[in-house]
């Protein structure tokens, strides 16, 4: 999570939605000139701004990668969170819980199609949340931004974001996406009708709210 006080925007991280490279793309409106910017990271509080921990252990820190809608209001003054343009990435359902297997099983990609449909249908059959990062951007079952920067219209969605907030913006960086190898395959390919309805159920505020399709 973000939040920059000279171009007074809120970024809330999702998860599977090329967040850490928005985050990493934005955070240099959220601290001092100079600063250093990686893909791990403690949480930094300045004048500039605020930049939640992101790494593989964010435990203790009082801001953080995937800290809740809920969470970063309570923690901001009022006038901070109900006035600056709150800012959030999101991604077909069907899509992101793909990308939820393959970061569960990492050394998947490399099997032969047929076997990685298998082990996802499976997995599908077995799993509770798939994912679901819904408390996240949700507040009282209700999305909180104010934009949105869809996966796949990623680069479009920023510079449409940019322009209007006056960021300067550098070509986003490649964090984390190495997870379903060269070949990737596509999702729609991974379901059964069962996996299918599944992600339907889960995720039937995000489908309804924001129009997502299967196909």
């Amino acid at each position: 999570m973000l939040v920059s006080h000279s171009k007074k925007f809120i970024y809330i991280k999702t998860t599977k939605t090329a967040g850490t490279s928005v985050e990493m793309a934005l955070q240099h409106h959220c601290v001092p000139a100079g600063t250093p910017i990686g893909e791990i990271t403690d949480c930094l509080e300045s004048s500039a701004g605020i930049v939640g921990a992101r790494g593989p252990d964010v435990s203790g820190q009082p801001w953080f990668n995937h800290m809740s809608a809920q969470a970063i209001r309570n923690k901001l003054p009022a006038d901070v969170w109900n006035g600056y343009c709150k800012i959030c990435n999101i991604r077909n359902p069907w899509d992101k819980t793909v990308s939820f297997f393959h970061m569960a099983f990492p050394k998947i990609k490399n099997e032969a199609p047929a076997d990685i449909f298998e082990a996802f249908r499976s997995w599908i059959a077995e799993a509770d949340k798939l994912g679901s990062d819904t408390k996240i951007y949700f507040i009282d079952n209700t999305p909180v931004a104010d934009e949105y920067i869809r996966y796949h219209t990623l680069t479009e969605d920023l510079h449409r974001i940019s322009e209007k907030l006056g960021l300067d913006v550098p070509d986003l960086p490649e964090a984390k996406t190495e997870q379903r190898g060269q070949n990737k395959l596509p999702y729609q390919d991974y379901y059964d009708a069962a996996g299918r309805q599944k992600v339907s159920d889960i995720y039937h505020r995000e489908i309804d709210h924001f129009g997502w399709t299967f196909d």
